[in-house]
């Protein structure tokens, strides 16, 4: 058995504890128990013996409180800015998901989205120009890059015809006229040395001499040329050409790279500007869907079932403290709640002395102010982490919140915030002797009990154990089948007290 000793104290700290109806077994109407001395018959009536017996009873804690919805939907006006009501259900009206609740001006918002429907088509035109420019952009790129590489293809080719080619039949020419006028220049020399000789024996005439010797120096002369023609090409007409076929490979690749870098970032800035028309577009596109939703917000539906409660009934800020068809409400405003009257809770203030003994899960029953002839099963689910006061009538005050789901209110017309008032069992007593608690009374520190015997009453000393707010355990002093008083007996019918069994001995 588990005990609980602070709540023992609470429930017998004093003898003047309000009585409440005490159950179990009553024994009938008494009228035969006679007092000692010759004193009359004492009458007594069922309420005022108690009969002992082993069973069992309920430890718990009452509380009073509220009720609420276990599942309230708070909704705000999503709306940007102020807006005008134009259409309002009733407060207190129970809807179904789906209802309309409340129609807001929509007129700025539809002008809203007709100006971002003419701005979303001028950034898709700006987008589609943004893409064609950046097309036009990447071909001429590759056209441009391709001549340039023609370029340096055509003057590579050209060096190397150039120089497989020119040089080599240049130099050929050139060998082979100056190999020919050295050899005929060697011939007509020859010559003109055998026409001397003959000239001095007159083999021949002067005549004969004089052009033989003609083309003697002609053919020198031819020779001469030759020679300085060879070294003319070598050191400067081959080397000249040699230059300008460099030069202009070189500024053929030069041409190139200044061709790509140029059109490359012609190409970036055309991809820019495609990224910023694309990141415009997608802007506008944005709005548009942020106005088309804002349009959605001019009606407000019910999300859920429930009963509709004005966000100025629960948060009392606005100067006339009214919602209306006409009043302005602005963004974010608690418009309603609406609470689910078929999913209940009973929101209890269990002091803070006791509050220790509740946990999650213990079996309550909670009574209405409203249905009092109704008894609703519930279960704990939550308990408070922080006390509240009192508030300025009892501030020395301090109850925990102790939420109770409740069972079987679907078909009841509760509402949040109706009175009630509700029971924790905390624990259960079983197979033990009890007494209603407003039995035990108490001698300095001694409890005891009135107790009939032969005669009368004797009063008798017991140990308590568990208690509730009706019950208490006697651990000692009782058997099964006493009969305890329930009040203070009559003197002329008291057989025995504590004091006497002290003063005997």
């Amino acid at each position: 058995m588990n005990h609980h000793p602070s709540i023992r104290r609470h429930g017998l700290s004093s003898t003047t504890m309000v009585a409440i109806a005490a159950g179990g077994a009553m024994v009938g109407t008494i009228a035969w128990l006679v007092a000692g001395g010759g004193n009359p018959v004492e009458l007594l009536d069922d309420s005022d013996i108690y009969i002992v017996e082993s069973g069992g009873f309920d430890i718990s804690i009452p509380a009073s409180g509220d009720l609420a919805s276990l599942e309230i939907v708070s909704m705000r006006n999503q709306l940007e800015g102020t807006s005008t009501i134009m259409e309002l259900i009733p407060e207190g009206t129970f809807v179904q998901e789906g209802d309309l609740l409340l129609k807001l001006d929509d007129e700025a918002v539809k002008k809203n989205i007709e100006n971002a429907e003419e701005a979303l088509t001028t950034a898709k035109n700006n987008l589609e120009t943004a893409r064609s420019n950046l097309e036009i952009a990447q071909k001429r790129r590759d056209t441009n890059v391709a001549q340039a590489q023609l370029r340096i293809d055509l003057a590579e080719l050209a060096l190397e015809a150039w120089e497989k080619g020119e040089v080599v039949s240049k130099r050929k020419k050139l060998d082979l006229d100056l190999m020919t006028a050295e050899k005929d220049y060697k011939r007509l020399k020859e010559s003109y040395e055998k026409s001397l000789v003959l000239k001095e024996r007159n083999f021949i005439s002067q005549n004969e001499l004089d052009q033989d010797e003609i083309s003697m120096i002609r053919a020198k002369s031819s020779w001469e040329q030759a020679v300085l023609a060879k070294e003319v090409y070598e050191n400067y007409t081959h080397k000249k050409d040699q230059q300008l076929k460099n030069s202009e490979l070189t500024m053929a690749r030069e041409e190139y790279k200044r061709i790509v870098r140029r059109e490359d970032a012609s190409v970036r800035s055309s991809e820019s500007s495609l990224e910023a028309h694309e990141e415009g577009f997608q802007n506008r596109t944005e709005r548009l869907e942020k106005y088309q939703l804002q349009e959605t917000f001019c009606e407000v539906h019910a999300p859920s079932p429930g009963l509709v409660v004005f966000g100025t009934s629960v948060e009392e800020w606005r100067e006339d403290n009214a919602l209306r068809v006409g009043t302005k409400v602005s963004r974010n405003e608690l418009l309603f709640i609406l609470p689910d009257n078929t999913k209940m809770a009973a929101e209890l203030s269990v002091n803070e002395a006791l509050s220790g003994y509740v946990k999650i899960g213990q079996r309550a029953t909670v009574v209405t102010d409203a249905i009092p002839d109704v008894v609703l099963e519930g279960e704990v689910i939550s308990v408070g982490v922080l006390a509240e006061d009192g508030g300025w009538r009892d501030p020395n005050r301090r109850d925990y919140q102790v939420k109770i789901e409740l069972h079987g209110e679907e078909e009841l017309p509760l509402k949040p915030s109706m009175r009630c008032k509700g029971r924790i069992y905390i624990d259960r007593v079983e197979e033990s002797l009890y007494v209603p608690v407003h039995a035990v009374g108490r001698d300095g520190m001694t409890p005891f009990l009135w107790v009939a015997t032969d005669g009368g009453y004797e009063q008798r000393e017991i140990v308590i154990g568990d208690s509730s707010e009706l019950y208490v355990v006697i651990e000692e002093g009782l058997e099964e089948g006493d009969q305890v008083l329930l009040r203070d007996p009559l003197p002329g019918t008291v057989v025995r007290r504590l004091g006497d069994e002290k003063a005997a001995n």
